[in-house]
Formats: C-alpha cells, sequence, structure tokens
C-alpha cells in the first residue's frame, strides 16, 4: 500500500494520522447506520523484521463500533525476531463473546492455537 495515495473518500473519513516507529497510525471514522472506528497501523517492516518490498501494510488494526465505543475485532502481529512473529486475532462472535487465535510464525513453521 502506498501511503501518499489517499483517496477522497479516505481523507472524509481520516480522524487521525501520525508517525510511530517503522510506520504509521491511521485513524479512520465511517460514517451511517453501523458507524465504525478503525485504528490500524501500517508497517514498513514484514513478519521477519526485514523492509517490506512493497511500501507499507496494516501490520495490526482495532475496529470499534462508534456509538457503543466495544471493540469488535482486533488483529495485533508482534515480530519477535529475524525468523518468528506472533500474530494475535480476536472477533466478535454472534453470541456476543469473543474468539481468541493466536498464529505463531517460527522459521518456516506457523502454529495456530
Amino acid at each position: 500500500m502506498r501511503v501518499d495515495f489517499k483517496p477522497q473518500r479516505l481523507l472524509r473519513n481520516l480522524v487521525l494520522e501520525e508517525k510511530i516507529p517503522n510506520g504509521i497510525r491511521r485513524i479512520i471514522q465511517t460514517q451511517g447506520k453501523n458507524s465504525r472506528t478503525i485504528d490500524m497501523e501500517l508497517s514498513n517492516l514484514d513478519s521477519l523484521g526485514n523492509p517490506y518490498p512493497g511500501d507499507y501494510y496494516v501490520s495490526s488494526y482495532k475496529v470499534y463500533d462508534t456509538k457503543s465505543s466495544r471493540l469488535l475485532k482486533m488483529m495485533d502481529r508482534q515480530v519477535i525476531g529475524t525468523a518468528n512473529s506472533q500474530t494475535a486475532l480476536i472477533t466478535k462472535n454472534a453470541s456476543g463473546k469473543y474468539d481468541n487465535f493466536i498464529i505463531t510464525r517460527n522459521n518456516d513453521k506457523i502454529t495456530k492455537k
């Protein structure tokens, strides 16, 4: 994703953009009946800690219901070393409870809990 590419729709919904170490943080708020607040971090380092060959990618995000401020889903990636990363996923299911998943990458071995 090119960070400098900002279509009109993104600019209209962009609440905050700030520089963080190894990337950029953006907060976007959608409008309408099911309005959402999206807090995302764009990183220029891949899951192995190397510079990403493209431009930037979404390394973590949180999606909130704007009206109630409740977390709906989340993805957070932590680069542990040059061959290791851990990704946490949280989603709200139909019953209102949260499902948690952990994806661990250790060299070429990927495990899911």
